[in-house]
């Protein structure tokens, strides 16, 4: 009975990824995707979408790769730019980031982090 009802809620990872990018790229509300596409609340699609932005913020995924009929389309490649200048933006933050943690590290905890160049290795 216990897995009757846990199985109803397993979605898999093809629809998963298609509300994410749903959501998060083209601005579309969490409940009208869950209401069209059956999930039992919105709930689940925010969580969703959650996990999807902490792994971008850790640097784990990319943007999607576009559409092959989309690579045609001028206002689509327009967005795509616009998606892609946005991503190097956060990326450039991300690197600016580590970098000062990397030099905090060296100069006030006396913690060698960098590798010097000319040493013999």
């Amino acid at each position: 009975m216990k897995e009757k009802m846990l199985n109803r809620f397993k979605f898999s990872n093809e629809l998963k990824e298609k509300l994410v990018m749903l959501v998060v790229y083209q601005n579309r509300p969490p409940k009208e995707l869950s209401v069209q596409y059956g999930l039992p609340n919105a709930h689940i699609l925010i969580n969703w979408v959650n996990i999807y932005k902490k792994k971008l913020e850790k640097g784990a995924i990319t943007l999607a790769p576009m559409q092959p009929k989309k690579k045609k389309d001028t206002p689509a490649l327009k967005q795509r730019i616009k998606q892609l200048e946005k991503s190097l933006e956060k990326a450039n933050v991300m690197i600016y980031g580590l970098n000062a943690m990397i030099d905090f590290a060296e100069k006030e905890l006396k913690v060698p982090v960098r590798k010097k160049h000319g040493t013999k290795q």
